[in-house]
Formats: C-alpha cells, structure tokens, sequence
C-alpha cells in the first residue's frame, strides 16, 4: 500500500473517526453536556417545519444572508429548512506529505502508527473546531435566535434562526444586594420556574449561570451559616439548591461584529441565570452533503482530497448540526451586577429585619437577616441574651 492509499483509508473512514472520538478528550461545554443530550440522527439533508415547529412550539424566521424563506401554517410540512453545514478544511503540502514518506518507507506497523500520529493530529483540530462551532449554535439557541457568521463564497453574512421570544423575570433585588439571602434566590428560581410551567411546559430545568451569577450565588451560600442553607451546597462548579442544580457556565465562543471582525461572546451572560428544560431541547445532526461520505448524518466526516496547485492534498471535514429548542421553555434572569463578594450573615434576636425579604415570603422570626456583622450588632445581641 502506498503513503496516499494509506492516508485515504485512514482518513476518509467512519471507523477512524469513532476512533478518533474515543482516543481524544472532547470540547467541554456545559451546554452541550447538561441541555442538549437529545441527539438526533436524520437520514435527510432537510428538516420540516413541521418537525422544527413540534420541536420548539414555534414556527420560527429562518434566513440565510438576510433571505427571508416565507412560512405558510398550511404548508408546514412540505417546507423544508436545510441548515448550513460546518465545513472546514485543512492543507498538507507536498514538502510535509514528503516528510510523511520518509516516515513511512515501505510501509509496515510502526510506519503506519508514525503517519497516523500525525493525521490524527490534524483531524482532530478540525474536530475541535467542529465542535466549537456546534457548541455556539446550542448557546445562542438558548437565546431564542441563532445569528452566526457564515461564509458566502468568500464574503461573510449571518446565519438567521428566529424561534421567537424567551421568558424572563426582573428581580426587585439583586442577589449581590446587601439585603439579599438565600430566600430571594428561593423565590427568583420558583417564579421563573411558573412562568416556564404557565406557558405549558413540563420537566425537571437546569440552572446555568454566568460566571458574576454563579459566584454571587456561591458567595450568598457560603456567607449564611450552615443552619440557614436550606441545603445548599457547592460542589466543584456545581451549587445544589432546593432541588436545582445550578451549573457554571463561563465558556465563550468567537463570531464576528457587523463590521467583519474578531469577537468573543459569552455563552452565558455573566450576570443571568438562565434556566431550561433539557427534555425539552433537541440536536439534529443531518446528512452531510458529500459522497464520499455515503450522504449520511454523522457528527463529524473528513476526507482527503488532492490538489494538483499548489499540490498537496487537502483535508476537508463537514458536520450538520441543528439545534432546535422551545423558545417559551426557557427563562433568563439578571441576578446581579458584580461578582457578589460579601460578609457572614447574622442572626440577630432570632427575628429577622429586612423587610425586603418578608415581602418576599420569609417568615419572620425564623430566617436570618443579612445585615453584616458589625460590632455594634453583635452588642446588642449578646445584650439580649
């Protein structure tokens, strides 16, 4: 076997790529991980509007380069949407498919595990990449709009999927207020949990907060004294809470402004909480348009193409993903505006004098104020005693 039937067979094979899965340690993403664990598979290209519409409860504005498809109710299912692909591309030139020769001589075991460390190399960076891109896509649907760039045969335009509106709920009270304990995040989560069931949706959510959200929340838990916690705890990036779990979600990912240029976007904004119903979301991964790869859907296919100028061979991988989600099954909240360092809450008389949080629902003479610990307060309470 020659060095480029060798690489075509490794390259541009489904069992390579299930390899590749196994060998290598995929992007985290918390998103990814946590909300859209609902993976689908689809023998088409296309996907209906209907199935977009059962999906997400929406029938949802749907563009490419500003080109809007029109929608008609009556004609759902005959509409069909196809999402863009990720196709990326790598280059060995024929100086490096040179040195790949030398180390593959005539061939054998260790020639052949010597090529494939450096193919594996290169596939997994368009992998990586492949995931980077399909992890964006499943943040910004959780905002209820995908807008990503996209290339247009060398020009760059956006990537429009409207699903609609989103919940959200305004605090009264930031959580980094000084006036705010553990009951105002109690009351925060159970109200945007009613708008989510009061618009029809059933399930268990998660909880995923920005990094100012999450810190502020882990500051509020370690500031109140373990009898007052209600029992919550913080373990690694995860806070337990009332049943929630609320998870770190500091990840960002790169797009492009309006203008052309380099950005990177939160995934989360680090302020909000934002809380979905995985059971709820779905990933659709679609046929990929390329025969050498059968037509089929996979999460990820590459295959090695040769180029007489400059000559070489090109390494070109594609993946369809499409995140569908309910836009009225998600809840956004602005919890704070800082990373909410603060100090010990205080029991003071055993009854409590935030009056703030009494109109929230604590019960007087059973929670602990937040008011900080300040020699005059601690006075007044060893006097009492």
């Amino acid at each position: 076997m020659t060095l480029l039937e060798f690489l075509r067979s490794l390259i541009a094979t489904t069992g390579n790529v299930a390899r590749l899965t196994e060998l290598r340690t995929p992007v985290e993403s918390v998103i990814f991980d946590h909300v859209f664990t609902n993976r689908i598979s689809r023998a088409t290209d296309e996907i209906s509007l209907a199935e977009i519409t059962r999906v997400t409860k929406a029938r949802p504005v749907i563009s490419r380069g500003g080109h809007a498809i029109p929608l008609d109710v009556k004609n759902a299912a005959t509409t069909r949407i196809e999402p863009l692909s990720i196709r990326l591309s790598d280059f060995l030139t024929g100086a490096q498919l040179n040195s790949l020769r030398h180390l593959y001589g005539m061939g054998g075991e260790n020639a052949e595990a010597l090529v494939t460390a450096e193919i594996d190399r290169i596939v997994m960076d368009l992998m990586r990449t492949t995931e980077l891109t399909r992890n964006a896509l499943c943040a910004q649907a959780l905002k209820g709009k995908i807008d990503f760039m996209m290339d247009s045969n060398g020009m760059t335009e956006r990537y429009v999927i409207d699903f609609g509106t989103t919940q959200s709920l305004s605090l009264a009270t930031l959580l980094d207020d000084e006036s705010a304990t553990l009951v105002t995040l109690m009351n925060a989560l159970r109200k945007m949990k009613k708008k989510i069931t009061d618009a029809g949706y059933a399930g268990t959510p998660v909880i995923l907060a920005g990094p100012n959200a999450w810190s502020t929340i882990a500051n509020l838990v370690m500031a109140t004294r373990s009898e007052g916690r209600m029992g919550a705890a913080i373990d690694g990036a995860v806070i337990s809470f009332m049943g929630y779990k609320i998870y770190l979600a500091d990840e960002t990912y790169n797009d492009k402004d309006v203008s052309g240029r380099d950005i990177v976007k939160d995934a989360i904004d680090t302020n909000s909480l934002c809380m979905v119903i995985p059971s709820l979301a779905e990933l659709d991964y679609c046929a990929i348009d390329d025969l050498q790869g059968a037509l089929q859907a996979t999460p990820f296919f590459s295959k090695p193409v040769q180029i007489e100028d400059p000559s070489g061979i090109k390494i070109i991988s594609e993946s369809k993903p499409m995140p569908l989600i309910a836009p009225s099954s998600i809840c956004w909240a602005t919890v704070t505006a800082s990373e909410g360092e603060r100090s010990s809450l205080t029991i003071v008389n055993n009854i409590t004098v935030n009056t703030a949080d009494q109109s929230e629902g604590q019960d007087v003479g059973t929670q602990s104020t937040d008011t900080q610990a300040d020699a005059g307060t601690q006075a007044a309470a060893k006097s009492t005693k």
